[in-house]
């Protein structure tokens, strides 16, 4: 569109001052007036063609009555302060509240709209500025560490008491005489007295006892098999320990298993957005044949964190087994997962 030069706007301006229109209404209806003409010279005719048709739509008459209209409106506004204050303290401040109380309202109608759609729109905006973070971005790092728990001291055993030896009773050598001739009879062999026997049994040699076996007693007869009822008992519950000599470890080892972290941890994205980062210690049962069992959380981080860390745990394959005096035995392990953002 064609703007108007300044000496045609001046042109406007005179004439409009000229026609004795209210200097409050001389900015609005110039502006108007300066519209209209850009209009006509858009559509292909002169400025003073547009000029003079100006001058016929907004005479001198018609200018006159707006201004007049102006004033009649502003005279009423300022009639209905002064009927209100009249006979009153204008410069008590009263005054000035009131004839401020439209822009005043609209300045607080237009603050609080302003200050709902910020608290609206701000969690939406920060979203839509901090992106999501990358997988190259995220890193995860394991340490394992040996927790040194010492065992409660058991008490030694009660003391073994040996049985007490079986006395012996005396005994003097006898042996079976057999008819031989005089060339094949040892010399030295001869029977046991009677004073010999009187303290003594017949025997193959000659020992000396204890002499303290005052009775002879049978053995017992052996009891008939009973009819008593078949009691089942639990299998004792297999002991799981803390500290063993060889502790458990992961196949492969730790570089293995920082792999496996790796590739199945996953940032949770409500801890991400939030900036969360620090490390979850999990608590967990390594069996004896090498099964995760018992997962749980010993301090944690919370916004999904803990559960990630609990997940991943529980997805490892099997373990080498720890070993207590040679035997594959369950242990309690400890093992800290650390969440960081690069």
């Amino acid at each position: 569109m064609k703007r108007l030069q300044e000496n045609r706007i001046e042109l406007l301006s005179n004439y409009l001052k000229n026609s004795g229109l209210s200097p409050e209404l001389l900015p609005e209806i110039l502006d108007h007036l300066a519209c209209e003409a850009e209009e006509k010279l858009w559509e292909g005719n002169s400025f003073e063609r547009a000029f003079n048709g100006i001058v016929e739509t907004a005479d001198a008459k018609t200018l006159q009555i707006l201004s007049v209209e102006h004033n009649h409106l502003l005279a009423m506004e300022k009639t209905l302060n002064d009927i209100v204050f009249e006979g009153r303290n204008k410069s008590y401040g009263a005054y000035q509240l009131r004839k401020g109380y439209n822009s005043t309202m609209q300045r607080s109608v237009l603050l609080g709209v302003t200050f709902f759609l910020l608290v609206m729109l701000l969690p939406d905006l920060y979203a839509r500025l901090t992106p999501d973070p990358k997988k190259e971005d995220i890193g995860f790092e394991a340490t394992l560490s040996t927790v040194d728990i010492k065992p409660e001291a058991t008490p030694p055993p009660p003391p073994v008491e040996l049985p007490k030896p079986e006395p012996q009773v005396n005994t003097k050598r006898f042996m079976s005489y057999d008819v031989l001739p005089d060339n094949m009879v040892p010399e030295d062999i001869t029977p046991p007295t009677v004073d010999d026997l009187q303290d003594a049994v017949p025997g193959q040699a000659d020992i000396e006892g204890s002499g303290d076996i005052t009775d002879i007693v049978p053995p017992a007869p052996e009891a008939p098999a009973g009819k008593g009822n078949l009691v089942e008992t639990e299998a004792p519950k297999e002991e799981t320990f803390v500290a063993v000599e060889q502790a458990p470890s992961y196949m492969g080892g730790n570089a293995a298993m920082a792999d496996f972290l790796r590739k199945n941890l996953k940032y949770p994205r409500q801890a991400a957005q939030a900036g969360i980062q620090g490390r979850v210690f999990i608590s967990f049962i390594v069996g004896a044949d090498g099964k995760i069992e018992d997962v749980r959380t010993l301090k944690g981080i919370g916004f999904g964190c803990d559960e990630e860390a609990e997940r991943v745990i529980k997805l490892m394959p099997n373990w080498k087994a720890g070993r207590q005096s040679g035997n594959a035995v369950r242990v309690r392990f400890n093992m800290p997962v650390v969440f960081q953002l690069e």
